[in-house]
């Protein structure tokens, strides 16, 4: 087994609470450098992204050097990942349990930028397809600007259907009032994402259709649906909870320097 598969295989064991670790060895494991450490029935996993590397957070973190990710087994082995860490960069730190920034704050000075929710089910909850939700394989231009005002950019959503993404969409003619693009985060789990209705129609209901139904197509393609939203974008949490979905994982990105510093 090589060193990627071992790496994935002790992610995989909870794949929705480590999704952003697995999302980020699928798609940069090229450029990350990441160690397996193994202390008899003890394991942990430390990941080491180039800030740069992945769009959002260059557009979030400009400051910032290298992203940090971890999970491990028992808190005996923390130790030994701590070492890994550089002591000279600006970090951000994405932790996906309380546990984990408890353990780093006697040695770093953590501020608290942002908390996301990552929601899921794995139940087949969803027996049928809005009639009138078109579903396409292809990236349609009309939707573009609907995803790019999401901070999607061009190249993102390309790759996304490169690698084989699906959106789902209503429209009214030919006219795109709501949608959103289920993507590849990793073997298993596909997000749900990009969803943006027309300004002139919300709050009539289409991100609920068109979710619900991007959701119908992602369970019965066998994948495990990622739904994931800032803790303060409400009507998406609704949305979510609206939908029977439930909260998988809560992910805080957390800064040992201070935004904005030079």
């Amino acid at each position: 087994m090589s060193h990627y598969e071992a790496v994935m295989a002790r992610l995989r064991q909870n794949p929705l609470r480590n999704v952003t670790l697995l999302k980020m060895m699928t798609a940069y494991h090229r450029q990350i450098d990441s160690y397996l450490i193994t202390q008899q029935d003890h394991w942990g996993v430390l990941l080491l992204l180039p800030a740069a590397a992945f769009a959002y957070d260059h557009r979030t973190y400009p400051e910032a050097d290298m992203v940090v990710l971890m999970d491990y087994s028992s808190p005996e082995v923390f130790p030994d990942l701590l070492k890994l860490l550089p002591g000279d960069a600006k970090l951000v730190f994405k932790l996906q349990e309380q546990a984990y920034r408890q353990a780093l704050e006697p040695y770093f000075t953590l501020h608290k930028v942002r908390t996301l929710y990552s929601y899921s089910t794995e139940e087949r909850q969803f027996s049928d397809a809005d009639p009138e939700c078109i579903m396409s394989e292809t990236m349609d231009e009309r939707l573009l600007p609907l995803w790019t005002a999401n901070d999607y950019s061009r190249a993102e959503i390309e790759h996304y259907f490169d690698d084989g993404a699906f959106s789902v969409s209503l429209f009214e003619g030919d006219m795109p009032r709501s949608t959103c693009i289920v993507f590849r985060n990793e073997e298993r789990i596909w997000e749900i994402g990009g969803v943006h209705t027309a300004a002139g129609a919300r709050r009539s209901g289409l991100a609920q259709r068109v979710v619900r139904t991007a959701l119908y197509h992602t369970l019965q393609r066998g994948y495990i649906p990622r739904y994931q939203v800032l803790d303060v974008n409400l009507p998406s949490i609704r949305l979510a909870e609206s939908l029977g979905l439930s909260l998988a994982v809560r992910l805080e990105h957390w800064l040992n320097y201070e935004a904005g510093q030079t």
